[in-house]
Formats: structure tokens, C-alpha cells, sequence
């Protein structure tokens, strides 16, 4: 009786361990069956499940993997069951259980033995491992499904070689239609075979750059079709390796037509006679000779240079504003600026700009033509213009000018010679007065006109010597004060003012003209002020009037030649306009500054600087040493004499 009891119970055992084991192998046959998908798998693996355990026929069982579930037949929940977790790459994916849906007839103390949860666990990691490769391998499908689409589908020439021999593999549609060999005439076949190769040393270069990067990028070379013509692409190929042997996948990007394009665009700008260039990001990107010949920068120097670099500072707001309007209107506007060249010459250029497309980018395609003679030509006319319309105004202001004194001149001559005997010596007297004053201000005119015409011609010279500038202005003043008649001249000096080195007889010019203007223009009985001072390594000379005053918009013109004719010769002070430009001009020629400063209402200031060098300073520390040196030899003398005495 126990012998049977004995054997029984190893028979029930043998047989928990065969459903176990034949469990595991059904699971394993269902994963190594090919074309079925991870959901098949896993609806007839949790049909199979209940037989594995130990009463079967009241045995449910469910799967659930990522939200979705599978489940048996007769599956309800159920508290008598167990259960393992699904965990695909160390992540909890889901779960696997068997229940009961009867309470079973066991005497165990457990519901589910050892070995069965021992099962669950093993069928729980199976199923996972079944996730993980399924899904690996799926992803597997979609990537060479994604890359056989994109191979097939591109628009570039592709083909798969093998990089032992270099034969065709696969070739896409693209390839077949740049190429004009067929699938057929072209797989298990060589380039050189196809004869593709229009230079040989591509071929070799490809290699090389193979050999020592392992990957090739838009090498530019040239391919010869099946009809003969000429295939210009931008190749790149890279490693890959297919089914265990080591292949290339290349890429050729026509670029035929573009490099047509290109060499027409240089022909043709080459042997145009304007400056052509193209721009994109604002930098230069194409340049052609006579625009390398305009700014005198060679190509290399050029490109990648920005456009505005070489515009003149001034014009660069015109040249941006002229090329948005350009671009947002889409009709070519003229732009005159200046360019800076290379050697620091300015030249005048008129440019064009439009929109095109450049090696696939949006681009400006510019062009300059050089009108620097044509400006010189305009500034000449306009120089004669002002010549012609200054010498007419200068006629019409001299003749003006000289018909006042003249006549006076020429009445009182007449006047003496016809009735002397009839004129006392005071009448007389006043007579040869006004001929002398109309004949001192004739000699001012000439003075003047010469002084402008030697100006121009570069021809006025300076007679420098160290001067004392407060004798010379106290003298300037004081005689001023005699032709002032009622206006007061005032003069306010620093003391200890520096000698300076100046043609003393231009400087006294200087101040008799500005100081007889500012009598000219100021009222009877006013105060004419004139002051010096140092001003760091200048001397600041000021002569202030308690006239009408200067608008401000007219002070930066006073001092253009024959500025104001026409209101001088409509009102009653005489001068033809040259006095300031006098001034201007021997004050700047003795490296000075002139400036008028003015309130309406108030007066005017004129003023204006002189260098103080120190050439004049050692100068005079030599006279100073010579004088007392020669003091010190007539002292020594005179004792001497008187001792011989």
C-alpha cells in the first residue's frame, strides 16, 4: 500500500515537472516561430499557461504588457491566484497570473506549489526577454524599412558598393536616371567597368581620403553616363556594413547645372566692364576682376569680407537704405557712394543690386561701375560754375567799390583844377582830404583783391620774427582809436604775455580788419574790447563789438569769400566781402584758428589763436643771454678803460 501510495506521488510529481518543462518548451517554440507578431505571441502563450499547472481544467490566466492585456476564456479576477511581474529592460512592463475560478480540491497547504511559482517567474522573464528582442527587433524593421524608403526614394544619385571590390550592391531610381544604366546593366558590375570615371585620378583621391578618414564629404568629381555626357556631384560615402560584410553607401548630389551656371556667370562677369559681386549674410561670396581692380584687393582678400567695410563711413546709411528699398520693391535703384581702396584712395562708384539665388542660398548679386572721372569732371564744372558766378559777382562788387572813390577822387580833382582861384585853403583843405581817404580806401581794395587772388594761388608768404603781441595790439589799438571817431577801444591784456614767432605785418592786418568791422557794424559811442591771453600752447586774441549781432545760422558762412554782397551792396557800408576770408587765411597760414562767436541783440566776438612755439622761446633765451653777455663785456670793458685811464 505504501509502495503504491510512494509511487503515485512521484508519478503526480513527474508529472508536474513534464507540464512545467513542456510549458517552457511551447513558450520557446512560439518565440523562435518566425513572421508572427509580439501580440500572436503573447494570445497563444496565455492560452497554453493553465495546462501547465496543477488543475487545469479550472485554471484562468491573463497577460498584461503596456496597457494591453490577454487573457483566457474563462479569465475573471479571482483572489486564488498568483502572479510575477514582467520587467523589460529592468522597467516593470506588465504582468502574468494564474487563478483559480473554483476553489481547487487540494489537501496542500499552499494553493500553488513551489515549483509553479517558480514557473511563473520563469514564464514572467521569458516573456519579458520576448519584449525586449520583439521590440529590438521590430525597431530593427522600421529602421530598414525607413532606409529603404528614403534609399529608393531620394532625389540624389545613391548606391550601395561592396568595399571589398567595389561592386554595385544597389543603385536607387535616381541613380538609374542620372546614369542611364539600368538595375540590371549595373549591379555586380565595377565603375571602371562602366567606365564612369572621367578622370582616374578622382578615383584614386576618393580612396586616399577613404583610406584615411573612413568617410568622404562633397568631394566635387565628374561621372560619364551611359550616353557619354558629362556628370558633374558633390560625392560623400560612408562605412556601412550589410548582412556581416563591409559595404559603402555613396551620395551624388548633381551640381551640373549649377556649375554651368557658374562658369557662364564668370565668363561673363570676367569680361565685363563692371564690378560684379555677390553677398550673402552681408559677406562677399563672389568677386570678378574689374571689382578687385575697383578696390584693389585681390579675390582671397576679398571673400568673406563684409561689403560695407569698404564704403566710405559716411555713405554707409546710404548704401544700406538704397539696397532694402532695392530688395523690399524688387526694382533696381541707383546708389552713388565712395569706396576706400586698398591703397587708401577714394573712388566714386555707382551700384545696382538685386535678389538672386547662390549655391542654393538666398544671395545679392551687386554690380559697380567706377564713375570716379565722371565726379571729377562734375566737381570741375561746378568749380567752374562758382569761378564764373564769383568773378561776376566780383566784377559787379568791384565796380561797385570803385566807382564810390573814384568819383569822389575825380569830382574834387576837377573841382581844385576849375575853381582854385575861387576855393579858400580850408575848402581846399577838405577837398585833398576826401581824395586822400578815397585814394587810401582804392589801396585797400587792390590790397585786398591781391591778398585773395596770392591765397589761392598758394603764393602768400610769411615773414616771421619774434614779436612782443601786447606792444603790437596796444599799438594796433591805439591808432584804431584815432579812426574810431566816437567809439571807445579798449584794450584788455594779460600780463607776461609770450613773444611769438609771426609776420608782423599780416597779424596787424588781422586785427586792423576786425577791428574796423567791429566799428563798421556797431553803433556810434560803443565799446569795442580787445583781449589776449594763453590759452595752453596758444594765445587766444578776442575782439568784441556791442553791435546788432550775426544770426546763428549765418555765423559758419561769414568767412566765405565776398560772403553777404548782395546785402552790402544794398546797404551803406562799403567793403567787398574779403575781410574775414583775409583773415581766415593768414591766420590759418600761421597754424591758427578764427571763429565768431554772436547773440543777436548783443554783438559780436570775433577770435582767434596763434601757436606758441617753443622755437621762439629758445630764441629768445638765446638774445636774452647774448644781451647780457654783451652788458657783462661792455661792464668789463669800462673798467678796463677806466683803469688804463
Amino acid at each position: 500500500m505504501k509502495n503504491g501510495l510512494r509511487k503515485s506521488g512521484m508519478k503526480h510529481a513527474l508529472d508536474k515537472s513534464v507540464k512545467e518543462l513542456r510549458c517552457l518548451y511551447d513558450i520557446a517554440s512560439i518565440t523562435g516561430a518566425p513572421d508572427i507578431s509580439l501580440h500572436e505571441r503573447f494570445a497563444k502563450i496565455v492560452k497554453m499557461l493553465p495546462r501547465a499547472f496543477q488543475y487545469p481544467e479550472i485554471a484562468s490566466a491573463r497577460i498584461t504588457l503596456n496597457g494591453e492585456e490577454f487573457k483566457t476564456e474563462n479569465y475573471r479576477k479571482t483572489d486564488q491566484k498568483i502572479s510575477a511581474d514582467i520587467m523589460v529592460q529592468g522597467t516593470k512592463s506588465g504582468t502574468v497570473e494564474i487563478g483559480y475560478i473554483k476553489t481547487p480540491p487540494t489537501t496542500d497547504k499552499d494553493l500553488f506549489s513551489k515549483e509553479e511559482r517558480l514557473l511563473m517567474d520563469a514564464v514572467a522573464e521569458r516573456l519579458g526577454t520576448i519584449t525586449e528582442h520583439r521590440r529590438a527587433e521590430e525597431a530593427l524593421e522600421e529602421s530598414e524599412e525607413k532606409f529603404s524608403k528614403a534609399f529608393r526614394a531620394s532625389p540624389n544619385a545613391m548606391v550601395i558598393t561592396s568595399q571589398k571590390d567595389g561592386r554595385f550592391i544597389e543603385v536607387n531610381d535616381s541613380h538609374i536616371h542620372v546614369t542611364g544604366f539600368t538595375r540590371e546593366e549595373t549591379i555586380g558590375r565595377t565603375t571602371t567597368e562602366l567606365n564612369a570615371w572621367v578622370n582616374p585620378k578622382d578615383r584614386r583621391r576618393i580612396v586616399k581620403i577613404l583610406e584615411e578618414k573612413g568617410h568622404v564629404d562633397n568631394e566635387e568629381i565628374q561621372f560619364r553616363t551611359k550616353s557619354g555626357k558629362i556628370y558633374t556631384g558633390l560625392f560623400s560615402a560612408e562605412k556601412i556594413n550589410i548582412g556581416g560584410e563591409p559595404c559603402l553607401i555613396s551620395v551624388s548630389i548633381d551640381i551640373t547645372e549649377q556649375k554651368q551656371s557658374q562658369e557662364i556667370l564668370q565668363t561673363v562677369s570676367h569680361s565685363s566692364p563692371l564690378g560684379i559681386y555677390i553677398t550673402q549674410d552681408d559677406r562677399l561670396q563672389y568677386t570678378n576682376p574689374q571689382f578687385q581692380k575697383i578696390t584693389g584687393y585681390t579675390q582671397k582678400e576679398l571673400l568673406g569680407r563684409e561689403l560695407l567695410s569698404l564704403v566710405a563711413i559716411e555713405d554707409s546709411d546710404v548704401v544700406r537704405s538704397c539696397t532694402a528699398f532695392t530688395l523690399q520693391e524688387d526694382n533696381p535703384y541707383p546708389c552713388e557712394y565712395r569706396i576706400l581702396n586698398k591703397t587708401g584712395q577714394i573712388k566714386w562708384v555707382m551700384q545696382t543690386v538685386c535678389p538672386i539665388h547662390y549655391e542654393g542660398r538666398e544671395a545679392i548679386l551687386g554690380n559697380l561701375m567706377d564713375i570716379t572721372e565722371r565726379k571729377y569732371l562734375e566737381r570741375k564744372v561746378i568749380e567752374y560754375e562758382e569761378l564764373s558766378k564769383m568773378k561776376s559777382d566780383l566784377l559787379a562788387t568791384v565796380s561797385h567799390e570803385l566807382r564810390t572813390p573814384l568819383s569822389t577822387i575825380k569830382g574834387y580833382s576837377t573841382m581844385i583844377l576849375d575853381y582854385s582861384s575861387r576855393l579858400g585853403s580850408d575848402e581846399t583843405m577838405d577837398y585833398l582830404k576826401s581824395i586822400d581817404n578815397s585814394a587810401d580806401r582804392l589801396t585797400k581794395l587792390v590790397d585786398n583783391l591781391l591778398d585773395t587772388s596770392r591765397m589761392e594761388a598758394g603764393l602768400l608768404k610769411l615773414e616771421r620774427s619774434p614779436t612782443n603781441i601786447s606792444q603790437l595790439i596796444q599799438k594796433v589799438a591805439a591808432e584804431a582809436g584815432i579812426r574810431a571817431g566816437d567809439h571807445k577801444i579798449i584794450t584788455k591784456l594779460n600780463d607776461k604775455l609770450p613773444r611769438l614767432n609771426i609776420d608782423v605785418k599780416r597779424i596787424r592786418q588781422v586785427l586792423d580788419n576786425l577791428i574796423d568791422n567791429a566799428i563798421k557794424y556797431s553803433p556810434q559811442g560803443t565799446e569795442v574790447l580787445i583781449s589776449a591771453k594763453k590759452n595752453g600752447r596758444e594765445l587766444l586774441v578776442s575782439i568784441n563789438d556791442q553791435g546788432a549781432g550775426i544770426p546763428a545760422e549765418e555765423l559758419t558762412g561769414i568767412f566765405d569769400r565776398m560772403y553777404r554782397i548782395e546785402q552790402r551792396l544794398s546797404s551803406d557800408v562799403d567793403g567787398m566781402g574779403l575781410g574775414l576770408y583775409i583773415c581766415q587765411g593768414l591766420v590759418e597760414a600761421h597754424g591758427g584758428r578764427i571763429w565768431a562767436e554772436s547773440t543777436v541783440g548783443q554783438g559780436s566776438t570775433i577770435q582767434f589763436t596763434l601757436p606758441i612755439t617753443s622755437t621762439v622761446k629758445r630764441k629768445m633765451k638765446r638774445l636774452t643771454k647774448s644781451a647780457r653777455r654783451k652788458n657783462s663785456l661792455v661792464v668789463e670793458d669800462n673798467i678796463i678803460h677806466r683803469k688804463v685811464r
